[in-house]
């Protein structure tokens, strides 16, 4: 087997600089309290494309040949962001890269990949949980390699979350992960001892904790109330923004993880692929709605899953027997 240990190297380092930079942004957001409200959605906008070039930009150090999955492109630097807002990614991509940077290299680092034929993609989302980025809580960079259309190496950094579980408040900001067959461990963003991350033991339903998307747009939460009341789970669903539910679910700080987006909604892969293999080797499981494994190899879209379902194992089959009820019900 394929230990892919130059590979994780190269993730978790890119990664970690993109939270960096990332909550170096907020820094600044944070030093002028009236800032969010003058600069709108610049906060995002430098954060995204120099976390994304960042990563990019270590990739393609070190894997030249493979292709790429992001969610932004250089064609979107010059229509997004204007002077002042280029200023800044150059400044906050040089500053944890420790050189200075041009526009035009870091146009080149968006779009790496993009074109290129291989087996091997890597996936990249620069920042999952915009809302979460501005409101102060959580978010993600997420960063995967696909071998075939099978997630091979997963990192999720969460800058927000805290390392400890079970309430222990510090240090803030982890590293999620995985390696196919070599399970899942969590470290501090800013370096440290890493422990491994394995799912909950639960297995009653009553004393399942429940993560759902907080955005009404990208999760039907009158749906997932409905599936919980059935399977018998009587507590609150913790609303998390991006793909840290993943991790809540990998790190036994949760059971159940559902997604079930409004119609006509298509899953991306960069907000699934990471976390997918993060939970699966913490010993978790995760399928679509339906129970099918997801399927990662039909381009930037899971066109051929409707919604997620991770969970701690045990409890898998009961809440997808709930589902299928409570898609009964409503005719779905």
């Amino acid at each position: 087997m394929t230990s892919y240990q130059r590979e994780r190297a190269t993730a978790v380092e890119a990664a970690r600089l993109a939270g960096r930079l990332c909550m170096a942004i907020r820094e600044e957001m944070l030093k002028d309290h009236s800032f969010m409200e003058k600069a709108g959605r610049e906060p995002v906008t430098i954060a995204d494309f120099g976390a994304q070039a960042v990563i990019l930009q270590h990739i393609a150090a070190q894997f030249g040949e493979d292709a790429t999955l992001a969610e932004e492109r250089a064609d979107d630097l010059a229509r997004l962001a204007g002077e002042a807002e280029q200023q800044g990614i150059i400044r906050h991509v040089g500053a944890v890269l420790g050189r200075d940077v041009r526009l035009d290299e870091i146009a080149s680092w968006l779009d790496f990949g993009r074109e290129h034929k291989s087996s091997r993609v890597w996936v990249v989302d620069p920042i999952d949980g915009t809302k979460g980025f501005l409101r102060g809580d959580q978010f993600a960079i997420a960063v995967s390699l696909l071998v075939d259309g099978k997630p091979v190496v997963g990192v999720l950094a969460c800058p927000m979350m805290h390392f400890g579980s079970n309430g222990a408040t510090n240090p803030r900001g982890v590293l999620a992960v995985a390696v196919r067959g070599e399970g899942t461990v969590i470290e501090p963003l800013d370096g440290g001892t890493q422990r491994p991350a394995t799912v909950s033991a639960r297995q009653d339903p009553a004393e399942a904790r429940v993560v759902e998307s907080v955005e009404v747009g990208h999760h039907d939460h009158s749906f997932s109330e409905r599936v919980m009341d059935l399977s018998g789970v009587h507590g609150q669903p913790v609303r998390i923004d991006s793909q840290a539910k993943y991790v809540a679910v990998a790190d036994g700080r949760a059971e159940i993880y559902i997604r079930r987006a409004r119609d006509g909604y298509s899953e991306r892969v960069w907000d699934h692929a990471a976390g997918v293999l993060i939970v699966e080797e913490a010993g978790g499981r995760v399928t679509d709605l339906l129970g099918k494994p997801i399927d990662f190899t039909h381009g930037a879209r899971l066109e051929h899953n409707r919604g997620i379902l991770a969970t701690n194992g045990p409890l898998h089959d009961d809440v997808l027997a709930a589902i299928q009820q409570a898609a009964q019900e409503q005719g779905g």
